[in-house]
């Protein structure tokens, strides 16, 4: 072989890791701790003493002299030597802590290379990372240029860190192995689809070899790093065990690699799951599925569903589901308790009681060769990954690049269901602070609607938020009450935390103080004091009832939107924009702010709103305003909820930002005697929001017995019976917000109550004793119903044959 070729030097398994203690200008070569080979070299017993320095050790092992010896105890750095009998030494230098790492390896005999001649060889070695143990965790000490070339990370990224951040996908199951190898003092190698500081995906192969202190205790792990994904896919090659072609495998392995890689972690739940189905389908498995956990409330798994399957065997199962019995006993493949050995498990064998959804599985798929895998969230288990192998089965290969997979789809779901908690926390928070949506606890003798949407496309929760204050008797015995209309910036629980405690400064400063702009000024002061982190807009408006029955407005602005004054009497009907009194955001000054006046008449309509009615990415604030104001003077509601159903269908039912709307409508003259409200042809839509709490049901019979008034509809006496039953399974049965929404379809009032439970009602008997089991028979006595599955629970639907209408 020429000399101008550089040889490659194939290492194979450590004889001797040996660490010393290297102290500039005093090297002496002390021993500072060593692995279990080198222990076994030296002919250290159990209980024995070690060696005391490097020539200690080299006596006690039998080593052959060799000058590299005395470059090492001189403390120097050795990129790489040849010894006799086939041995490579190598040492690197430990920053900050004045030790040498000597690492001693076997290798294939070479020939034509003399052991005092390396200028030819190139060893082909692994990565290295060196961690000490410090009170109880392994910490990362020190890495080579190899380990960053290998993985991606650099010493920024590792050192001072725990030792499992060697690993950028956390492997639960891998570095259970090698915690439980470091604990036995025993040398553990594991194999994992981990991922480099670039993204890329690859196989990476761990060896940890702990090193003992003179006491026999472990000190430090070393850890040796390779990128096996070539090799891996070249065995496979190699191996004619399938019936399937075996250079093939080895390519679809590496393909589907790279397409796991490619499913974006904040990508939707639901379409990132069947992307790794039907990657693994396509290029794997014969077919794959994924089964998930339900949640309930608290985090209590209720049910579980099959949301995603592909493969000739499987795909028929989407929908499944099975709603989970507490009996049940002990759950082979979701018990939290379960160990995560990262092998899939063949459903068949397992013995599963009846009524767990291992039985059921094993149900689903039965005739078929199955394997599961858990999907692990941070605590419990939170589906299964099911994959039916083709017949020449699955290799170590397949299944390390299954269990990534199954890590993958499962951090999918748990990212999907954190989020979800922190928006449903700052929801929960949010609309605790907001006033009934229903109008009944509004402005006696004012039309009241309100309305809130958190971001639609995101499911984000932010700062927009409404108030309705009810009348107070002021200092000359007037009556009046206030509206209020607000936006903190941001989108997260900080936002909504800050909008409480402008709220209740808000509120506190509008019971001492009847002018608006002496609120907006007391709230400057209030909340300059309080250091709120958040900018805040908000318009706070008196609507104050005056002898002769008429109603004048005031209201100041703290940078807010404009509202809007639509006349009634006017023909046709003008909007006005009351861009006047606007001064700067919330404690950003302490100005005098000014207050402005306009009486209202019969017919009036007002408007506040914060910026996601109007403005979308496509649609800037000032065309939101103006399409606003066309909508609102083209509106023909004849009541509040009418016209804000009208605002929220003309401006886009979707909304990309928080919104809240706040309606409040002068009734006529007539309706003050108790005449009906003059029917109009649209919008023939209502909804409301309303809290999981018995004084809903209330609530919800007295909105729909006013919807059916407005519209005409003569069912309402039916429609009350049905809204009462299915809002009263919300509040008994279910969890988090209500949704009621009517809808006056032809021939049909449909009304649709919503809620996160997924368990759905059912027509019993009734009960010999009476105690139940008359609803929902009754409902089904009314009308037509069903359900309809939702992200986060179900809508309960019914559907009342209409009278003819006045």
């Amino acid at each position: 072989m020429s000399r101008s070729s550089p040889q490659a030097l194939a290492l194979r398994e450590p004889a001797a890791v040996l660490l010393l203690v290297s102290v500039p200008a005093r090297a002496s070569g002390e021993l500072l701790a060593l692995d279990a080979s080198a222990r076994a070299a030296a002919g250290v017993a159990e209980g024995g003493s070690p060696p005391r320095d490097l020539r200690d050790f080299l006596r006690r092992a039998g080593m052959v002299d060799d000058p590299v010896w005395d470059r090492l105890e001189r403390g120097e750095v050795v990129a790489g030597a040849r010894l006799p009998g086939d041995l490579w030494v190598s040492a690197g230098r430990v920053p900050d802590h004045d030790q040498l790492l000597v690492v001693v390896v076997r290798t294939h005999a070479v020939e034509h290379v003399g052991h005092d001649d390396t200028r030819g060889v190139v060893a082909a070695g692994p990565g290295t990372a060196l961690s000490a143990l410090r009170e109880g965790h392994l910490v990362v000490d020190w890495i080579d240029g190899a380990f960053t070339r290998t993985t991606g990370a650099t010493a920024h990224d590792v050192l001072g860190r725990s030792w499992e951040e060697l690993l950028s996908t956390r492997d639960e199951a891998a570095l259970a192995q090698l915690t439980r190898g470091v604990s036995l003092a025993r040398s553990t190698t594991v194999t994992v689809l981990d991922h480099r500081g670039d993204g890329t995906a690859f196989l990476h192969e761990v060896r940890a070899v702990p090193l003992l202190d003179r006491t026999g205790a472990v000190c430090h792990v070393v850890s040796w790093h390779s990128d096996v994904t070539r090799r891996t896919a070249e065995a496979s090659a190699t191996d004619h065990t399938t019936d399937r072609s075996t250079e093939r495998r080895a390519a679809t392995r590496l393909e589907v690699l790279g397409r796991l890689d490619a499913v974006v972690l904040d990508e939707d739940v639901t379409h990132g799951i069947r992307s790794v189905v039907r990657v693994l389908g396509d290029h794997l498995v014969s077919a794959a599925m994924v089964a998930l956990l339900r949640e309930g409330p608290g985090g209590a798994a209720t049910e579980v569903e099959v949301v995603a399957a592909h493969g000739p065997r499987l795909h028929g199962l989407v929908g499944h589901r099975l709603r989970r019995s507490r009996q049940a006993g002990p759950d082979p493949l979701l018990d939290p308790a379960a160990p995560d050995t990262g092998e899939p498990l063949e459903i068949a064998a397992l013995d599963a009681p009846a009524g767990t959804a291992t039985a059921w599985l094993a149900e689903l798929t039965a005739g078929t060769p199955a394997l599961a895998l858990p999907l692990r969230g941070r605590e419990n288990v939170i589906g299964v990954l099911v994959v039916v192998p083709h017949p020449g089965g699955t290799g170590p290969e397949d299944r390390t690049v299954l269990a990534g997979a199954a890590r993958r789809a499962g951090l999918l779901v748990e990212n999907e269901r954190l989020h979800a908690r922190e928006h449903a926390l700052a929801e929960t928070l949010q609309r605790s602070m907001l006033p009934d949506a229903t109008g009944l606890d509004g402005i006696e003798g004012l039309d009241v609607w309100t309305f809130y949407a958190s971001n639609v496309e995101h499911a984000q929760v932010g700062g927009d938020w409404y108030d309705v204050l009810p009348p107070a008797v002021d200092g000359g015995g007037q009556h009046v009450a206030g509206i209020v209309v607000g936006d903190v910036v941001g989108h997260d629980v900080e936002a909504a935390a800050a909008m409480g405690q402008i709220r209740s400064v808000v509120r506190s400063a509008a019971h001492e103080l009847d002018d608006p702009a002496s609120v907006l000024m007391r709230v400057d002061q209030l909340t300059g004091g309080m250091r709120i982190p958040r900018m805040a807009s908000l318009v706070y408006a008196t609507l104050q009832r005056l002898d002769d029955g008429g109603w004048e407005m005031a209201w100041s602005s703290a940078g807010h939107l404009p509202p809007l004054l639509r006349r009634g009497n006017a023909d046709p009907p003008a909007v006005e924009v009351l861009s006047e009194a606007t001064g700067t955001l919330v404690g950003l000054g302490e100005r005098p702010r000014p207050t402005r006046e306009r009486a209202l008449a019969p017919g009036d309509v007002l408007v506040f709103y914060t910026d996601g009615l109007i403005e979308t990415r496509a649609r800037p604030v000032h065309d939101g305003l103006e399409v606003l104001v066309e909508v609102l003077a083209a509106s023909r509601a004849r009541d509040a909820a009418g016209i804000g159903e009208e605002l929220l269908s003309g401006l886009g039912d979707t909304p990309e930002d928080d919104t809240a709307i706040v309606v409040v409508r002068v009734p006529e003259e007539s309706e003050a005697d108790g005449g009906a409200l003059p029917t109009a042809d649209t919008p023939r839509r209502r909804r409301w929001q309303l809290p999981a709490e018995p004084s809903s049901i209330g609530k919800a019979r007295h909105a729909t017995l006013r919807a059916c008034a407005v519209w005409g509809l003569r069912c309402g006496p039916q429609a009350e019976i049905v809204v009462s039953e299915l809002v009263a399974n919300a509040v008994l049965h279910g969890w988090g917000t209500i949704g009621l929404r009517l809808f006056d379809l032809p021939g049909a009032l449909r009304l649709e109550v919503e809620d996160d439970s997924p368990e759905e009602p059912q027509v019993v008997e009734a009960r010999p004793d009476g105690g139940g089991g008359h609803g929902m028979r009754l409902v089904a006595s009314l009308g037509r119903w069903g359900t309809t599955r939702t992200r986060r629970g179900k809508i309960v639907w019914v559907e009342i044959p209409t009278a003819p209408k006045n």
